[in-house]
């Protein structure tokens, strides 16, 4: 990836939904004054059986959403 990850933050923590896992990212940017600012927030992407599965599939969303638009 070529955009600046110590800018960017992404949260992929799933949530729980009928007995699966719902993958989702919440993409956020560093502000000057050290808080945060959220930038997008993905929506319910799929489902999955596995938290890690839903966790690696949001990231990987979201990796590929910031390449698009910063990279």
């Amino acid at each position: 990836m070529r955009f600046n990850s110590s800018i960017f933050q992404i949260d992929p923590t799933p949530r729980r939904a009928d007995g699966e896992y719902m993958a989702h990212a919440k993409i956020s940017c560093s502000r000057d004054g050290g808080g945060s600012q959220d930038i997008h927030v993905s929506g319910d992407l799929v489902g999955f059986d596995m938290r890690e599965d839903a966790v690696r599939f949001a990231t990987q969303w979201a990796m590929e959403w910031l390449e698009r638009r910063y990279g």
